[in-house]
Formats: structure tokens, sequence, C-alpha cells
């Protein structure tokens, strides 16, 4: 199976109750830190609210079924999708400038810092 048969498949799934109590509580738990990110503050609220919620189903589909780790997870990735974009902006807008200072280092050293 190719990486692109795996996308759609994960985009038409289906959800059964326990896991879609797993992904509220993930995403409860998900968005009481994603809400007040400084490091996402520039993407809109709904932006970050479907982010986060499709990233949510995406791990859920690929096995992760405790809500904290799946939290956890969807917190990273969307850190880190965005901290990318940041990056390449600011490389673009600041040429020859410090553009690099700090920007491209992990918090949280592999850790989950998130709860």
């Amino acid at each position: 199976m190719n990486p692109s048969e795996t996308v759609i498949k994960l985009e038409q799934s289906v959800f059964n109750s326990d896991e879609t109590e797993i992904l509220a509580t993930a995403f409860e738990k998900a968005w009481a830190f994603v809400e007040f990110d400084p490091k996402l503050e520039a993407l809109e609220e709904s932006k970050r609210r479907s982010e986060l919620a499709r990233y949510l189903m995406k791990l859920l589909k690929l096995g992760e079924m405790n809500p904290t780790s799946l939290a956890n997870s969807a917190i990273r990735v969307l850190r880190e999708n965005h901290k990318t974009r940041v990056i390449k902006f600011d490389a673009r807008r600041k040429r020859g400038d410090r553009s690099g200072s700090g920007l491209g280092r992990r918090d949280h050293g592999g850790a989950s810092p998130y709860f």
C-alpha cells in the first residue's frame, strides 16, 4: 500500500462509539493546551481546531487508543507542522538575518510535557 492510499483510507474512516469517546476526551485535553499555546497563536482558532481534530483522528486510526497519549501526540504534530511553516516564512522574510535563532529547538526533550 502506498502512502497516498493510507491518507485516503484515513480520511474516509468511520468511528465507533468507543473511538468517538476517546477522540472527544483527547480533543478536550489537547485543546486545553492548544487554545493558549503561544507557538500556535498565529493560527486562527478554527484552523487550530480543525487541524487538531484531523491529527487526532489520523493518530487514532494508526492505533493510539490512550486519550492522553493521543492528545500529546496530536499537539506535537500540530506544533511541528506549524513550526515548519514559521521557519520557512521567517527564512524567506529575513534572508541574511539570524532567522534560525532558537526556532528549531525542541523544548520538550522528547518527553510528553503537556499532560
